[in-house]
């Protein structure tokens, strides 16, 4: 059987109310990932240097050495805003995630297409969210809405204190092989997500959270002097299989529009 065949039923099941009940759980989980996969950044800088440091026990030493590994205060404070295109294949299905993030006036944007045609958009702009999904749409309700403002950062870590998100440090954990610390994120309304950065070079390695599963980051490489993962390998038991999620195109400080954001 050719592979078209192999998974003709995932193709007619795109006309039933079984996909459409996937589809709303799987681009759910799809926009959650892309708004950790901005979370990831990190800068050629002075990476070297910090994976020399001495480990520190507590969650502010952590957030500074990563940081540091993305280029220090200074360069993270240079980045406006962002434009990342994300990639991923799901039984022979593309799926394309487009976000467009600028925190200079706390507005972000996310596109996906699927099968080469849009299946979701998510606009927060004003102080305002909505989402567009399968012909609907629906406004996000404040509370999310104001989770979505960290994500017009293309570094949030540097933001957490400000937005009121506490920080707890729960020990290592090997990642892969390697010695990773384990900071729990709570957000203000008590949402907690798992972050892993690498006690050797301060790299973020992983996130997790009941809501996305696990996204694993690898395959640093640079782009306009800034190193970013451009592989995200996501499990998740709303999928049913491990999902390989590759960038394919990111950029910084922009020339942005208004219409960008409709």
């Amino acid at each position: 059987m050719n592979k078209r065949g192999r998974y003709a039923p995932f193709f007619v099941a795109l006309t039933s109310n079984l996909y459409y009940t996937f589809m709303k759980k799987f681009l759910s989980l799809w926009v959650m990932v892309a708004f950790l996969a901005t979370q990831s950044f990190a800068s050629i800088g002075e990476s070297t240097e910090a994976s020399t440091g001495t480990v520190e026990n507590d969650p502010a030493s952590v957030i500074a050495k990563y940081i540091q590994a993305v280029g220090g205060a200074e360069n993270v404070a240079k980045i406006k805003n962002s434009i990342m295109v994300m990639e991923a294949s799901l039984q022979g299905a593309t799926l394309v995630m487009k976000t467009v993030a600028d925190s200079e006036n706390h507005r972000m944007m996310q596109e996906t297409s699927f099968m080469g045609n849009v299946a979701s958009k998510t606009i927060f702009k004003d102080g305002k969210a909505k989402a567009m999904a399968m012909g609907q749409e629906q406004a996000i309700p404040d509370e999310m809405a104001e989770m979505l403002k960290i994500q017009t950062y293309a570094f949030p870590e540097t933001q957490y204190e400000a937005m009121g998100y506490t920080l707890e440090l729960q020990g290592t954990e090997k990642i892969k092989k390697e010695d990773a610390h384990k900071l729990i994120i709570t957000a203000p309304n008590g949402m907690k997500t798992v972050e892993y950065y690498s006690v050797e070079s301060g790299l973020k390695l992983r996130t997790s959270s009941e809501a996305t599963g696990d996204i694993t980051y690898a395959n640093y490489q640079e782009k306009d002097g800034v190193k970013i993962p451009m592989k995200l390998t996501i499990k998740s038991p709303m999928l049913p299989m491990e999902l390989e999620t590759v960038v394919k195109e990111v950029s910084f400080n922009s020339t942005l529009k208004d219409s960008d954001f409709n």
